[in-house]
């Protein structure tokens, strides 16, 4: 594929999604297909909310009760579906082919690098823990497996994750991993009907206290409502569990026939697919464990079981797939960046080739030299998380729409951010 023809397909393929017909010509001669279609985009924005974080929601759950896990669930994924629809009649408003850039520097002038640099961190960081997690996971159902050697090396794994992902990292167009991004959800789902049928227990295979010499030893109490102190250590597990607003313009300007409706569709389905899953896998995990859950589930279930054997390796395979779609938000952020610092001679093709490139040595090496960014990537969430979700949404939809009564559902959302941000850097640092 020549530069002109990345360029086609990679900068100027998103004006066609508008045309009714099947195929469209662009400046270079070339001729694309429509749009990905509905499904594709729900794929892809569920996929980027539902990583290895659901794992932690049981934990969540024991910190706060059955009701207040499943109310604040449902209000922050509200919020999340809130803002997504902010952004997508953002791009309208400001002309496809959108990106935060774009969105920002019409709304707040001068804005826009600073978004860009906290996106692309952001993105970079949760990218690394990706790998990290996989480096982690698959040696320890490896060992039940009964590998030896190089196979029980993090090392080894987090290489060969990086040898998965790294080439779906090099696609320009997002909706190019949708059928990676339904590999991965149907992983998902393997991973929490495990997790529900543990919590039934219907058979010996599925005996989550196995390794305990009686249940008390392994399962706390459960609790409708805890301590407010204890829902509140909580809420950034909530927070974040719907981070995906990075991936918005890039899955709505690739999107067939993207009309506000359709937009609508695609947030409100990804987000309430994630909504069943985080109820139905934190209700299941805490009741099975109730107080004493693991901040991980898996770690809670007995070691030697080959079902959790295959979970493991299942959220390897989930998170691999999870890679891509941050490096995506990231590289178009960088790629903004570098453009506004006077990098606007530089070859789309080029350009695109040497930040991913650079993206991807970067997030494995540090993957293979640290084992926790634990602290790191908190302080990362709680503000460029908290930014993309909350704030620049809410910020930007009020700005740009003085004339709607609903600008001011933005504002609240905004200021709502302005206080999860110090709240959740408060609660990280003060344990």
């Amino acid at each position: 594929m020549s530069s002109a023809d990345f360029r086609s397909l990679s900068q100027y393929n998103e004006p066609l999604i508008r045309s009714p017909s099947i195929y469209s010509s662009i400046g270079s001669g070339i001729y694309l297909p429509q749009g990905t279609p509905l499904h594709g985009g729900v794929f892809v924005l569920a996929n980027t909310i539902l990583g290895a974080g659901m794992l932690g929601l049981p934990f969540a759950f024991a910190a706060c009760g059955y009701l207040m896990g499943t109310l604040m669930l449902t209000g922050f994924g509200a919020c999340a579906t809130g803002a997504l629809v902010m952004l997508s009649e953002a791009a309208d408003h400001v002309g496809r082919p959108a990106s935060f850039n774009s969105v920002a520097e019409l709304a707040i002038p001068g804005a826009g690098i600073a978004f860009d640099a906290a996106i692309a961190i952001k993105c970079f960081g949760v990218a690394t823990s990706y790998l990290i997690v996989v480096g982690d996971s698959i040696p320890k159902a490896a060992v039940h497996l009964g590998a030896s050697g190089i196979l029980l090396e993090r090392r080894f794994w987090t290489l060969a994750a990086l040898a998965v992902a790294a080439p779906l990292a090099y696609m320009p167009r997002i909706t190019a991993l949708r059928h990676v991004s339904a590999v991965a959800l149907a992983c998902v789902g393997l991973i929490t009907v495990m997790i529900v049928v543990f919590a039934f227990s219907p058979s010996s295979d599925f005996d989550p206290y196995s390794e305990c010499e009686s249940i008390e030893q392994c399962k706390g109490p459960t609790a409708l409502v805890t301590n407010p102190s204890q829902t509140l250590h909580a809420l950034p597990l909530f927070v974040f569990s719907y981070t995906c607003h990075q991936n918005i313009f890039s899955i709505t300007n690739e999107l067939s026939d993207p009309t506000p409706q359709r937009n609508i569709k695609v947030c409100v389905l990804a987000v309430g697919a994630a909504l069943a899953v985080y109820i139905i896998l934190g209700a299941s995990g805490y009741s099975t464990f109730g107080g004493l859950v693991d901040h991980d589930i898996l770690a809670s279930y007995p070691s030697d079981n080959g079902i959790v054997a295959v979970a493991r390796l299942a959220i390897s395979l989930v998170v691999s797939c999870c890679y891509p779609l941050q490096a995506h938000p990231s590289r178009a952020c960088t790629t903004s960046i570098v453009r506004a610092c006077g990098g606007e001679d530089i070859d789309d093709f080029v350009l695109h080739m040497a930040i991913t490139t650079v993206f991807v040595l970067a997030s494995g090496s540090i993957a293979l030299v640290v084992t926790d960014l634990g602290l790191i990537l908190s302080v990362v969430g709680a503000t460029g998380s908290t930014t993309v979700s909350y704030i620049l949404p809410g910020a930007c939809y009020f700005i740009l729409f003085p004339e709607r009564p609903s600008r001011w559902l933005g504002f609240l959302l905004a200021c709502t951010g302005l206080i999860i941000m110090p709240l959740s850097l408060c609660l990280i640092f003060w344990k």
